[in-house]
């Protein structure tokens, strides 16, 4: 490799055309805005600059772009001839992607009469010829290794999208035994095909490298004519006109009529809220967080290079003194509101250790008040400084140990238990736990800002405290990982010294405070303020309770189960290979398509197939294949035993908290669209329960000694709910008689009384109700059914003559999505189409989007009618000074922990509070069952 000179800057120049086709043709086109714009070649580019700004590194960048005509239409009317114009789909990105270039500050080139390569060329030598700039050319082609030197390299793309080759001299010269200057007249001999390029007929690359290997240019090859051999020489002579075209045709002009201009080409001085507001319309999100950090225009330091800007840290204040705290309480007292944030050993929060506090006050102040866990701790740390600090050194200032946890709470309590001071907190149920396990009750917990940005921006995603800051501010805060690392050398905060630990916690105080301002003017004008203020939030208190009581385990039932599960799939495991006839990983996708489909051969037509072009053996793929061999079920079985064990019998007890002989699940509010509560660590809420088996993992969920489980389940909820919203005669009428409802379809679907209703018209009843909420079509009933796809549709369109005013309420609902852009659940939680509010292009995703907006009214007001009972419960019992608690939700159960003497009145206080949590026209009905275990259980009432 040729040696790449070290200078004071790098210079990145982009060939965007080149960038924009790759891109285009290398995404697949389901790529699309919120809006439905096409945008794979305008990710594809965009993505392409950022990769480049981020592993380059450069000081400076610029694009280039054609935009017409060029001299050398005009040289040879069949340049390029054979190309058509681009794709609709792509004009549009074309213009698109410039838009791109642009928001992120990147000066943008393209002049008719020139192509993008010679604009390239033009910029690369003027680059050069300052002597403290190296180039280097970002493509998707080979046209420009011609303009390659000492200061000028080419980055180009592997077959592979995203895959980059750099090409420096010395790559040239290996690749094609040529010097990048050479490559012009080796095209000019054997021409381009991809540019209708005709060159000298006849002369192929390995006569063309011959030649110019020997003579070095094209002028030279004709003016020795005599050296070369008569067959060669007679295509020359015939082809010379054709050569000496097609080198201009092919040379790289650089001097075309442009300057560059450094300064404008700066890396990092561009509007970050414009770049952001524009990623967030394409829709790429996933984008924002790799935006490059933002500097001060003119900052510059001695050397005249350009230097980031520091956020403000005159106001970042680290408390670790007796004084210094007293004077932070004494401030807090007089506060009418504070934003907090804690510094852990872990994620975990019942498990955490306490590390710091930090507080923000407003007007971008914070405070950070690190803690040792017991008087004048030093901890210290025995790894290597690959961090970029001494890993040696205390936690705290030297000579100056933390404050003892402790006593930093007693100081600390009347304000974080004062009502009068509201608290604001992002994920505060995490604070307020880690808070709580030391022995303080934090409230009032005023303002959630991550929960305020998922109702605003319900998206599930992008809703973490440094990605809102980036996105809302366009201040890029510190990352976790550059301060305790990650993988095996991954350290904790409690190993980070305060010096790099303080100046990361008051930002995420002082961001919060922040972000609060922002969201909270936002609440009303979006619609959700009650939902948030009376549902959410106060639902936080009562998730911080159920995850810090947990639920008991038997373990000696798992331990039991699990040996029966052992010894079962060493059954199947013998069984399966004793079909098979050699040993095989059951668990090996590869192994297990092999054994299927080539030693016992059977049948693949129609099946999909994976990535590496085997054939799926996913679950869906085996279920159709039952009957096609005795192996099919021994494997579905092994499967599902195999996850039961390992996901619950045997992962369940090995999370036992030490302390308190429960399991404690983590409760999130903020990761489904829709407001469902989701489960993790573990998830309670994914236990199988349609085979005895996985509701037999239920039995391990037991009450302590004189106490009793309750379930208390709603009946048919969102059916209720539908027929609420749609106002349906048949379906209200058949709720108000106590009539199975899915019977009661059944009957109407095949004109029956309700007593001759069969299993089979009552399974597909059941189908029918439950899948026209997800809109399903006549395939997705057909698949789900005995019956055709023919005699699926038959049966929806009777579906939707029954019950006219569900078919009334489905074309509302689309309708309001396109032409309001949202729709919302009873309560007012929203769920915004973009992407129907407008032109949609792409069939698929406008189908999969009005899917979704039929539902969400259904399945979100479900979600908040159970939060709603949720909190009217909680607070009844501990109104009522009742022990019993709140265990469990799983979706449309509850599931409580009660002492035996309580369960006469907690039973009907359960049915009661969760049948008035919202008044529909079909009535809430609750199943209310009690037993020892969440299996066992008896039905009453």
């Amino acid at each position: 490799m040729a040696h790449w000179l070290i200078s004071k800057m790098k210079l990145v120049l982009l060939d965007s055309h080149a960038l924009i086709h790759r891109a285009y043709h290398a995404i697949p086109s389901t790529l699309t805005s919120p809006t439905g714009e096409l945008t794979n070649a305008t990710f594809g580019f965009a993505s392409t600059i950022l990769k480049v700004l981020s592993d380059e590194k450069p000081d400076l960048v610029a694009a280039t772009f054609d935009v017409g005509r060029s001299f050398r239409d005009d040289l040879f009317a069949a340049y390029k001839a054979h190309r058509p114009p681009p794709p609709d789909d792509l004009r549009g990105q074309l213009s698109r992607s410039r838009e791109v270039a642009e928001a992120l500050g990147i000066p943008t080139f393209g002049m008719v009469g020139y192509e993008a390569d010679d604009l390239l060329g033009t910029l690369a030598r003027q680059a050069s010829a300052r002597g403290d700039v190296d180039t280097l050319i970002v493509t998707g082609d080979s046209d420009t290794f011609q303009l390659i030197n000492p200061r000028v390299r080419v980055l180009t793309f592997a077959r592979q999208f995203g895959e980059t080759v750099v090409y420096d001299q010395a790559a040239v010269q290996e690749r094609y035994q040529l010097t990048p200057a050479q490559l012009i007249d080796f095209k000019a001999l054997k021409g381009d095909p991809s540019d209708n390029i005709p060159g000298v007929a006849g002369i192929g690359e390995k006569t063309a490298t011959k030649l110019v290997q020997a003579f070095g240019s094209v002028e030279n090859i004709y003016a020795h004519l005599d050296a070369v051999d008569e067959r060669t020489r007679a295509k020359l002579i015939a082809g010379k006109d054709a050569a000496f075209q097609s080198k201009k045709l092919v040379t790289i002009v650089t001097d075309a009529p442009i300057q560059l201009d450094l300064e404008k080409c700066r890396v990092e001085v561009y509007d970050r809220e414009r770049a952001t507001t524009l990623f967030r319309d394409l829709g790429f999100k996933s984008l924002i967080e790799r935006l490059p950090a933002v500097v001060t225009q003119g900052a510059t330091n001695a050397s005249g290079t350009i230097e980031p800007s520091a956020p403000a840290s005159e106001k970042y204040h680290t408390v670790d003194t007796d004084a210094a705290l007293d004077a932070l309480v004494a401030r807090l007292k007089k506060l009418s509101a504070f934003a907090f944030d804690v510094e852990t050993t872990g994620t975990d929060a019942m498990r955490a250790q306490l590390v710091g506090i930090s507080i923000g006050v407003g007007d971008g102040e914070a405070y950070y008040i690190p803690v040792a866990t017991s008087p004048n701790s030093v901890i210290k740390v025995e790894t290597t400084g690959q961090l970029g600090f001494d890993t040696q050194a205390p936690i705290s200032a030297p000579g100056r140990p933390p404050l003892e946890r402790d006593h930093v709470l007693a100081k600390l309590k009347s304000v974080l238990t004062d009502a009068r001071i509201a608290k604001y907190a992002h994920n505060v149920k995490y604070d307020a736990t880690v808070i709580g396990e030391a022995g303080i009750a934090v409230t009032p917990l005023s303002f959630d800002t991550m929960i305020a940005a998922s109702l605003i921006e319900p998206t599930g995603f992008g809703i973490g405290l440094k990605n809102l800051t980036r996105e809302k501010f366009g201040v890029t805060m510190t990352e976790i990982e550059s301060l305790i690392g990650k993988g095996k050398n991954q350290i904790t905060m409690a190993d980070v010294p305060v010096a790099h630990v303080a100046p990361y916690a008051c930002a995420d105080a002082d961001f919060t405070f922040r972000l609060f301002e922002y969201y909270r003017p936002q609440l009303a004008e979006r619609g959700v303020e009650k939902l948030f203020y009376d549902v959410e939030m106060p639902l936080v208190s009562v998730l911080m309770e159920m995850e810090r009581t947990g639920v008991l385990l038997d373990l000696d039932f798992l331990a039991h189960m699990s040996g029966e599960l052992a010894t079962r799939l060493q059954e199947l495991e013998k069984q399966i290979q004793a079909h098979v006839g050699v040993a095989l990983n059951i668990a090996s996708p590869i192994q297990l398509a092999d054994a299927l489909f080539g030693k016992l051969g059977l049948p693949t037509k129609g099946l999909p197939k994976t990535k590496g072009g085997k054939i799926s053996t996913a679950a869906d793929v085996l279920e159709s294949l039952r009957g096609a061999h005795p192996i099919i079920p021994l494997i579905l079985e092994h499967r599902e035993l195999s996850k039961l064990k390992g996901t619950y019998v045997d992962a369940l007890p090995a999370l036992v908290h030490p302390r308190t002989g429960r399991v404690h699940t983590d409760y999130n509010q903020t990761a489904v669209v829709t407001g469902r509560l989701s489960s993790s660590n573990p998830n309670l809420q994914n236990i199988p329960i349609r085979t005895e088996l996985g509701r037999k993992v239920r039995r391990a969920f037991i009450a302590p000694r004189g106490s009793q489980l309750i379930s208390a389940d709603y009946s048919q909820v969102e059916l209720r709910i539908l027929a609420h919203v749609a106002h349906d005669t048949g379906m209200l009428e058949a709720f108000a008689r106590g009539e199975d409802i899915h019977a009661a379809t059944a009957a109407r679907l095949f004109n029956v009384p309700l007593d001759q209703v069969t299993a089979t018209m009552r399974r597909h009843g059941k189908t029918l109700n439950f899948g026209i909420v997800y809109g399903i079509t006549d395939y997705g009933v057909a698949a789900r059914t005995d019956l055709s796809q023919a005699e699926a549709r038959q049966l929806i369109d009777q579906y939707f003559a029954q019950y006219a005013g569900v078919k009334a309420y489905l074309d509302q609902t689309k309708h309001l999505a396109h032409e309001q852009g949202y729709v919302q659940t009873l309560l007012g939680r929203r769920r915004y189409f973009p992407e129907l509010h407008g032109t949609t292009r792409n069939p698929a995703a406008r189908n999969a989007s009005e899917r979704e907006a039929i539902n969400h009214p259904i399945q979100g007001s479900a979600a908040d009618i159970i939060k709603v009972a949720m909190i009217r419960l909680h607070d009844e019992l501990h109104a009522r000074k009742l022990s019993s608690k709140i265990l469990l939700q799983v979706h449309d159960e509850l599931v409580l922990e009660v002492p035996t003497a309580e369960v006469d009145v907690v039973a009907p206080l359960v049915r009661e509070v969760m049948e008035h949590a919202y008044a529909l026209d079909a009535k809430l009905e609750v199943d209310v069952e009690i037993g020892q275990n969440w299996d066992a259980m008896e039905k009453v009432g």
